[in-house]
C-alpha cells in the first residue's frame, strides 16, 4: 500500500519536505518554505572530536522542526519509539495503516538511494507505503520527488543508528495528525518568529544557535592544525560547503528557504514586510553560500591553511546572525 497523496508527490527541494508531506496527507497543506519557518527551522549545531568523521562539522537547521512547527499550528503530534527494531517497524506500519504518515529518523548512509558512505544520523524521512511480498517500505525523501524503495532490513539499520548529529536511540518516529480546524496562521507565524530567535539565542555555551556560530569563526583558523591528517583536513572543508549548499539545504545553509517563509509570511502578519527581515535573510543566505564556496577551495588544495580573508568571512557572518536574531526577539510582537 502507499498512501493516498503520494502518487503525485509536489517537488520539494530540502529537509522540511518529512512535514510538509506529513501535514499534506492529513489535510492541511503548506509550502515547504511555511512548513519550515513555522518549525523555527533554522539551527546551527558545531561538534570537533577527532574521532568523528569530518573532525570538525556544523549543520544549519533545527534538531526539533517538526514538533515545534505542529506546536505552533496546533496539530496534534506524538513521538513514539521502540527499542526493538521489530517493534519499531511495526508502530510506524501501524501508523501507516490508520492514514498517518509517521516521519522516521534514519542515518542517511544506510538509506541505499543515497550512495553515501558519510553518516548522518537524524536524518528524517516520511515512511509513505509498503510492499510486505516484495519485503520494502517506501520513503518519501527531501528534494527527490519520486518515492525510494528501501529493503525492510537497510531501512531497521538507518533507523537504529545513532550517529551524529541527531542520532538518538529507540528507533524515534514521529505521527502528525491534524485539528479541526488548525491554529489560524497569523499568529502561527508570529509565535514561529519569536520561537525562531530565542532558540537561536537561547544556547550560551557554543555548542547550539548564534553561540555556536561565534565558536566555529574563531576555530575555523584552527581546523588544518586540528584535523586527523590530510585527508581529514580536506574532508572537513569539503563537507561543510556540503552542510551549506548542499544535503537539503536549499542553498545558503537553508537561509535562502528560510527568506521564502519570511516573504511568505509578510502576507499574513501585517507590518511584518517594514521590517526587512526577508532582505536580511537573503544576505545571510548570500554570505554563507559565499563562505561554501572559499571553504570547497580550501578543501580542494592540498596543504592550504585559512586565509586571514577567510577568517574574516567567517567572524562577519556569526555578527550578522547574532544582529538578525537579537534585532527579530526586540521587535516582532
Amino acid at each position: 500500500m502507499i498512501l493516498p497523496g503520494f502518487e503525485h508527490r509536489p517537488g520539494l527541494h530540502c529537509g522540511s519536505t518529512a512535514l510538509a508531506d506529513a501535514l499534506r496527507v492529513r489535510g492541511v497543506a503548506l509550502s515547504e518554505p511555511m512548513a519550515f519557518g513555522l518549525g523555527a527551522g533554522l539551527g546551527f549545531y558545531y561538534l570537533s572530536a577527532p574521532e568523528l568523521s569530518p573532525s570538525h562539522l556544523f549543520v544549519g537547521r533545527s534538531a526539533h522542526l517538526e514538533r515545534a512547527a505542529c506546536e505552533v499550528l496546533g496539530v496534534s503530534a506524538v513521538e513514539r519509539g521502540a527499542d526493538d527494531p521489530a517493534a519499531a517497524w511495526e508502530g510506524a506500519r501501524a501508523a501507516l495503516e490508520r492514514g498517518l504518515a509517521p516521519i522516521l529518523s534514519t542515518d542517511l548512509a544506510e538509506l541505499p538511494y543515497w550512495h553515501s558512505r558519510t553518516r548522518f544520523g537524524g536524518h528524517r524521512v516520511v515512511l509513505a507505503g509498503h510492499d510486505p511480498a516484495r519485503g520494502i517500505a517506501w520513503l518519501a525523501d527531501t528534494d527527490r520527488p519520486g518515492l525510494e524503495a528501501v529493503p525492510l532490513d537497510a531501512l531497521a539499520r538507518a533507523r537504529a543508528s545513532i550517529a551524529p548529529p541527531f542520532g538518538t536511540g529507540g528507533n524515534p518516529w514521529l505521527e502528525v495528525d491534524a485539528p479541526a480546524p488548525p491554529r489560524p496562521l497569523g499568529e502561527a507565524v508570529r509565535e514561529a518568529l519569536r520561537r525562531q530567535a530565542r532558540e537561536m539565542l537561547l544556547d550560551p555555551d557554543g555548542f547550539a544557535g548564534v553561540s555556536a556560530v561565534e565558536r566555529f569563526a574563531a576555530e575555523l583558523p584552527d581546523w588544518p592544525a586540528r584535523a586527523t591528517g590530510e585527508a581529514d583536513r580536506a574532508w572537513c572543508f569539503r563537507y561543510a560547503w556540503q552542510v551549506i549548499e548542499k544535503r537539503g539545504t536549499g542553498g545558503g545553509m537553508f537561509r535562502a528557504l528560510y527568506a521564502r517563509f519570511l516573504r511568505e509570511a509578510e502576507a499574513a502578519v501585517p507590518g511584518l514586510a517594514a521590517l526587512g527581515l526577508a532582505e536580511r535573510m537573503d544576505a545571510l543566505a548570500a554570505g554563507w553560500s559565499a563562505l561554501a564556496g572559499a571553504m570547497r577551495a580550501v578543501g580542494e588544495a592540498p596543504g592550504a591553511a585559512v586565509s586571514p580573508e577567510l577568517a574574516a568571512q567567517a567572524r562577519a557572518l556569526a555578527q550578522a546572525e547574532r544582529r538578525y536574531h537579537e534585532d527579530v526577539a526586540a521587535r516582532v510582537p
